[in-house]
């Protein structure tokens, strides 16, 4: 397992993760599209680095999975505007998670995700920091953790 420079996270899971991970900087998701990229340009990362995101399910019942891609339909998106960062203005976004196996993660709702035939879970936020983040050439690692224990306890060692 690649050891993350920093660990993204949804507000309730801060403090287990800080605890779990005590020498890993962690950071809350914001829950303003518009300072999203002012936060994690606060941040020590360096193109080629590695995060993780920590998505909490937007509904009970979903076991823990890896991340392989993700859907933003919430219609907002931390890169409209003036631009601002190091990246590109307009950065691929077709391989922004480093697992090619596991589930899509939505963020926000679509009446056609009923004929969507990839298995996918809603999710509560981390969709804008990853998009900031790939924008930003830092690799990103992301899982849906619906049981935050059993995650930590499953994660393998790291290389």
């Amino acid at each position: 397992m690649i050891r993350p420079q920093h660990i993204f996270c949804e507000p309730a899971f801060t403090v287990l993760v800080s605890e779990s991970f005590p020498d890993i900087p962690i950071q809350a998701f914001s829950l303003d599209v518009n300072s999203v990229q002012d936060d994690i340009a606060k941040l020590d990362l360096v193109e080629g680095d590695t995060a993780w995101l920590l998505l909490s399910p937007a509904e009970s019942g979903h076991e823990n999975a890896p991340v392989k891609d993700h859907m933003n339909l919430c219609r907002e998106n931390p890169l409209i505007g003036p631009a601002r960062g190091s990246g590109p203005r307009f950065p691929d976004m077709s391989s922004v998670y480093t697992d090619s196996d596991g589930v899509i993660a939505v963020l926000g709702e679509d009446e056609d995700l009923v004929n969507f035939k990839e298995p996918w879970v809603g999710v509560c936020g981390g969709i804008w920091e990853a998009i900031v983040l790939r924008q930003q050439g830092i690799n990103c690692k992301a899982w849906v953790v619906s049981d935050l224990e059993k995650w930590v306890k499953e994660l393998p060692a790291f290389d």
